[in-house]
């Protein structure tokens, strides 16, 4: 999807300048304005109001002209014209606010369910990881003992964490069974490479695997 940041104009207000006489043809309520409001926008929504322009024409002569060509008494008529609510001009800012909001409450929620979880693993979790290189997978528990958690790493990886949940899938899962302590699992907790766990409302069976201790260098 392509991203568009610009800027646009949009009518607020159309009316006459009453008992004001044109500059050009002295025809008197032949003046025509239209205010326009130049807002900045984010893909055609709008963000913020940035501007104020104003157009004036004469129904008589068609001249046009500038604010500045008008008359003292001219311009502070149109200053004091009373403009619409323009609230929907900060729709898109309002919009991104509350989505900045959910994303970090949503975050800080995984956080703290991710910290529990991580004390008491069980068998069927689901560990998001985030590795030194960038890229992301996933390992699934199979087997726990008093000390030891047995999983079993996810065959593929990914290169953004929202593409996580569709790498995890049953046929992903083979032969990469790798053991760790509990403490471990902790360490990588703490060092932000276990991102988030995902725990199965279910009960899983253990089952019986062949497992490698992981090597530290």
């Amino acid at each position: 999807m392509m991203i568009l940041v610009g800027t646009r104009d949009s009518n607020v207000k159309n009316g006459i300048i009453s008992n004001e006489k044109c500059p050009k043809c002295k025809t008197e309520n032949s003046l025509h304005f239209s205010i326009y409001k130049k807002y900045v926008h984010l893909t055609l929504i709008p963000l913020f109001p940035v501007g104020k322009s104003v157009f004036i024409n004469c129904n008589h002569c068609d001249g046009n002209f500038d604010y500045e060509d008008l008359n003292e008494n001219c311009q502070q008529k149109l200053a004091n014209e009373k403009l619409s609510n323009s609230l929907w001009l900060f729709s898109g800012s309002f919009i991104i606010i509350l989505f900045l909001f959910f994303t970090i409450s949503s975050f800080l929620s995984d956080n703290d369910e991710t910290k529990l979880l991580i004390k008491k693993p069980i068998i069927g979790d689901v560990y998001n990881l985030k590795f030194s290189s960038g890229h992301y997978s996933t390992l699934k528990i199979n087997k726990i003992t008093t000390d030891s958690v047995y999983t079993t790493h996810n065959d593929f990886y990914v290169y953004l964490p929202y593409e996580l949940d569709d790498l995890d899938k049953a046929e992903n899962y083979s032969n990469r069974k790798v053991s760790y302590s509990k403490k471990d699992l902790k360490q990588l907790y703490n060092n932000d490479e276990i991102i988030k766990i995902k725990r199965n409302k279910f009960p899983v069976e253990p089952q019986e695997l062949e497992y490698k201790i992981p090597v530290t260098k």
